[in-house]
């Protein structure tokens, strides 16, 4: 071995090194990130907050509170109260003697039941003198208003109110839902939602920075693995003949160290782009605001639907499933986008390298030279592409005819749904893939020409 090609050779083990140890980091931060998403995106879950009876009746309740604190008897509201007062008891007055009258015998009828309706109405006439009582109405009116002014009545009145709102609004947060908020505040160790909230937004925020540099520099230095490996070498198979140009040196063949570095950086993209996140679907609504007796009610940063899932969480729902149309996509999914991926590089690799002699097995020479239209992992990429697309647009639409539903409620929407990291890991495995495949399968076709007699 040459020391230009053993120096070759130690730099793409650096490298290979280098990337090991980054994509291990990155997996890991993206996957804890993703877990940091996920339970801020629970904190401000719209059945926790806009979607939940239990905080419209703490905030109506508080409002209602704030009126009845705020009732000064002053003579111009004192005027408006008394009449109010005074036309409510009229209205009970009237309501009694309806309910009270009774009906002229009809003719006809037995004595008896005439009888029975006079002792009634002269009962009542001479228990209840209405004419009296509806004279004294402005007295009694004047009475109970000055009965607002007396200490504790407020309070009464708040008790009463909150009562009546208990009644009208049932509570509709399961325990199960509660359930949910309360895990996710024990395992950040936090006492309130807002505290945990902006602590997870810190972490998050100050986690990206790196989760950035690092997907960058794996894909720069894979990138930068196959010309350090494939400088100066000849990609043929091992075993083939090659007749060198005159006055020119020949091609040192493609080690099988520098072509398991290859496999390995290629795997590594897989392993990633698998693993983590590739899509995430974020809807919500960063304002909602309406006004209750003259008092704004707001409800901020409500999620409406969140979910980022890598491609192995989303071929494991497809199979917990049990449906049967889900299991037949979770299969096609892990065949033609992960099987058949995985097998073509592991059979290139050892149709290249002859390893075992099976070179010219025909399951190998299949997977390493004809697999190419069966592995769908393109297409795979411009699905997820299309699907996010799709997602965008779709959130998009429905957000905007949230903000017009209703005159009187202003609603501000956040379409946050975007690629995430594992998107462009994977789309750098199928890319470095098809280069692998392209020199390999492109030295073999050289291979064959080069050995045909003339």
């Amino acid at each position: 071995m040459s020391g230009a090609r053993r120096l070759r050779s130690l730099l793409a083990i650096l490298i290979m090194l280098v990337v090991a140890w980054l994509m291990v980091a990155l997996i890991g931060d993206l996957n804890r990130v993703k877990g940091l998403k996920t339970d801020l995106a629970e904190l401000h879950h719209a059945r926790h907050g806009l979607l939940n009876a239990g905080v419209w009746r703490a905030q109506v309740g508080a409002i209602l509170d704030r009126r009845v604190d705020g009732l000064i008897l002053t003579e111009t509201s004192r005027e408006r109260v008394t009449a109010a007062v005074t036309e409510l008891l009229n209205g009970l007055i009237r309501e009694l003697e309806r309910n009270l009258s009774q009906p002229s015998p009809r003719a006809g009828g037995g004595w008896l039941d005439q009888l029975q309706g006079a002792l009634q109405q002269g009962l009542q006439d001479l228990l209840l003198d209405v004419t009296r009582l509806r004279d004294r109405v402005p007295e009694y009116a004047d009475t109970l208003v000055e009965q607002l002014a007396m200490p504790g009545v407020k309070e009464r009145i708040k008790v009463q109110l909150r009562a009546w709102l208990d009644q009208a609004v049932v509570a509709d947060h399961t325990d199960i839902e509660r359930a949910r908020l309360e895990t996710v505040l024990a395992r950040h160790a936090c006492d309130e939602v807002a505290a945990c909230s902006a602590r997870l937004a810190s972490a998050i925020t100050s986690a990206q920075p790196a989760i950035q540099q690092r997907l960058l520099t794996v894909i720069a230095l894979v990138a930068l693995l196959f010309p350090v490996a494939l400088a100066g070498a000849d990609a043929r198979p091992r075993g083939s003949a090659r007749a060198p140009a005159p006055h020119r040196p020949a091609p040192e063949p493609l080690s099988p160290l520098s072509l398991s570095l290859l496999v390995g950086g290629v795997l590594l993209l897989l392993a990633g782009g698998l693993s983590t996140p590739m899509i995430a679907v974020d809807a919500r609504i960063s304002e909602l605001s309406l006004h209750i007796l003259g008092e704004p009610v707001v409800f901020t940063d409500q999620v409406l639907y969140f979910q980022t899932k890598s491609i192995i969480e989303v071929m494991r729902l497809l199979l917990e499933s049990g449906e049967p149309d889900m299991l037949l996509v979770a299969v096609l999914l892990t065949l033609f986008s992960l099987i058949f991926p995985l097998l073509k590089v592991i059979a290139t690799f050892i149709h290249h390298a002859d390893l075992g002699g099976l070179r010219a097995s025909a399951v190998v020479g299949f997977f390493a030279l004809r697999s190419g239209k069966w592995s769908m992992a393109d297409v795979m990429v411009v699905a997820i592409f299309m699907a996010y697309i799709g997602f965008d647009a779709l959130v998009a639409n429905q957000l905007a005819s949230l903000r017009g539903a209703s005159e009187g409620v202003v609603v501000l929407t956040t379409n946050a749904t975007s690629l995430e990291p594992g998107f462009f890991l994977f789309l750098a495995f199928v890319l470095a893939g098809l280069v692998l495949s392209s020199v390999l399968e492109s030295s073999a076709q050289s291979a064959r020409v080069s050995s045909t007699p003339d």
